[in-house]
């Protein structure tokens, strides 16, 4: 008989898998995070900035979806070993992705906050903090919108580490294009920043139910 709570035990696995792994992405956020303190106020400072996002938001859901990408670690059939409904294999990764990104938020504010006021003397308010958050937070919401469905279709196993790269690159780039063309076409950055998150948000909810759906026919 299939449990009617598997996930509590699903998620935890997802926190355990990544090991040691968490312990050097955290590592490299505050190593980031220290360097912005200090060359923020560079013309490469923008570049530094990006990094440390990335590493913040994004990191965390890296190593959970090159984790599930691992061809050493076969998870899904090892899982469906277990009393587990496949829908529920489903509900867990994206329960995994989906919250991992908060978990960086305080350390990328609370960096970017330091680093704009010792540079530029500017109070760091709810809505540039806002702005300033958006984009990077929509970069996992992108990534495992497009990249979960991939992992759950067989026929194109083969291709997974090939594509995983080019839907990382889309992920990452995709908002900052879209802060770029706010900023040249002089959008509100508050506006172009809401509709970004809540596209990324819809993209990561219909693959949802996509997936799901594919794993609730499989047979793997």
């Amino acid at each position: 008989m299939r449990t009617k709570r598997p996930l509590n035990g699903l998620l935890l696995y997802f926190w355990y898998s990544t090991g040691g792994k968490l312990i050097l992405l955290f590592s490299q956020v505050i190593a980031w995070g220290i360097a912005f303190l200090v060359f923020g106020d560079r013309d490469f400072g923008a570049w530094i900035h990006l990094i440390f996002g990335i590493n913040a938001l994004m990191g965390v859901t890296l190593i959970i979806l090159t984790s599930m990408g691992s061809k050493e670690i076969d998870w899904e059939r090892f899982q469906l070993s277990m009393p587990i409904r496949r829908r529920d294999l489903a509900s867990s990764q994206y329960l995994s992705v989906g919250l991992t990104p908060l978990i960086g938020i305080p350390i990328f504010v609370l960096f970017t906050g330091i680093s704009s006021i010792l540079h530029d003397g500017i109070y760091f308010t709810f809505l540039s903090t806002f702005i300033t958050i958006a984009p990077f937070l929509s970069m996992p919401y992108i990534m495992g919108g497009l990249v979960f469905p991939l992992y759950s279709i067989q026929a194109v196993e083969k291709i997974h580490d090939g594509l995983f790269p080019v839907l990382m690159l889309i992920s990452v780039v995709v908002p900052q294009l879209v802060v770029m063309g706010a900023n040249r076409l002089d959008w509100s950055m508050v506006v172009a920043s809401s509709l970004m998150l809540v596209v990324s948000l819809l993209i990561f909810l219909v693959s949802y139910f996509i997936t799901r759906k594919q794993y609730a026919k499989s047979d793997f």
